[in-house]
């Protein structure tokens, strides 16, 4: 791995068209990696990079593929680092240290490059992802290998440090750049803040969102899970859906279903909503939907009351839809325009 100075310099904008291409250009701005995709042809990839203290940051939104720290990787490296990796939008898979999750928009996870780890990304996904050297962080270090390659919740202090990181990211691409002393102190600020949200980290069983599409597969079966998926996506406009209609789908009695999702620790209900604030998170952050008001989206996910709504999406993301919006559409405070 290079010392971190080694790393591209220049904050930057980066429209990429090509598969070679986005693989250079991680390569340059963070870490060499393994890359591959299912599909051939175009690659799409807007990019919003920069450098502030030793750390590195970056606003992306990406085709899908996967990376992977393998450890040919780990072996050439001189120096350690850690990365933290928000989703903004869209799903990916980490795995590290024998953990694996789900990540789903409002969630994040950290990782060691100095151990092999892997990452899947789903098409038009955006995260945005922390480089740190090991030596200015420390205090992560027990954290970070026990929880490696698992979901964790983009609350309280987290949530902080990504929108002081994308308000960063925004400006300096903008030509607004950090004198000296500023960057110290944002790079002591965040190392501070994932610090604590790291040692306050919920390490419990996922609740449903947080990697629940893994949990209620591993029971239900990969092709079963794809089937009532894929149901449940085009149902979820209607406030009737339920769990009767699943069952029918699947072929099973309703008592089945319970017993199935029972085993994966979910409900059926909770599922179904867990799918309805997922699409709400990427309607709240989408130009499709930007002329539409919050109630409306609400209304046509299914959602017959906008104060419910309301109440349960901030349990879910820990902020209002308003505030979602606002943060994700179009890039204010927490990422980028792209």
């Amino acid at each position: 791995m290079p010392a971190v100075q080694n790393l591209q310099q220049k904050p930057a904008r980066m429209s990429i068209v090509t598969f070679d291409q986005w693989c250079e250009a991680i390569d340059t701005s963070f870490l060499p990696l393994a890359y591959t995709r299912q599909t051939r042809g175009c690659f799409h990839s807007n990019v919003s990079y920069a450098r502030f203290g030793a750390c590195a940051v970056a606003d992306m939104d990406v085709d899908a593929h996967r990376v992977a720290r393998e450890p040919r990787h780990a072996a050439a490296s001189d120096a350690g680092f850690f990365k933290i990796f928000w989703q903004i939008s869209g799903q990916s898979r980490v795995a590290q240290r024998g953990n694996e999750a789900s990540l789903e928009p409002g969630m994040w996870s950290i990782y060691d490059t100095a151990q092999p780890y892997s990452i899947e990304m789903a098409d038009r996904c955006r995260v945005l992802v922390l480089l740190v050297p090991q030596e200015r962080a420390f205090g992560w270090r027990q954290a970070a290998a026990s929880l490696g390659g698992r979901a964790l919740r983009g609350e309280g202090a987290a949530r902080i440090a990504l929108s002081a990181l994308g308000a960063m990211l925004h400006d300096t691409c903008s030509g607004h750049l950090l004198d000296y002393q500023g960057q110290t102190v944002l790079q002591d600020s965040v190392v501070s803040l994932m610090e604590t949200a790291l040692q306050g980290a919920d390490t419990r069983p996922p609740a449903l969102g947080d990697g629940a599409d893994a949990a209620v597969a591993r029971h239900l079966g990969e092709a079963r899970m794809h089937r009532l998926a894929e149901f449940i996506d085009a149902q979820l406009h209607d406030p009737e859906l339920s769990a009767q209609r699943l069952a029918a789908v699947l072929n099973v009695s309703r008592r089945t279903l319970y017993n199935l999702f029972r085993e994966s620790g979910q409900t059926p209900h909770a599922y179904i909503l867990s799918r309805r604030l997922r699409q709400a998170a990427v309607r709240l952050s989408g130009s499709a939907d930007a002329g539409r008001s919050i109630t409306e989206i609400a209304f046509a996910l299914g959602f017959a009351d906008a104060a419910h709504f309301s109440r349960v999406f901030h349990e879910r993301f820990g902020m209002s839809p308003s505030q979602w919006r606002q943060q994700n559409a179009g890039g204010a405070r927490i990422a980028l325009h792209h």
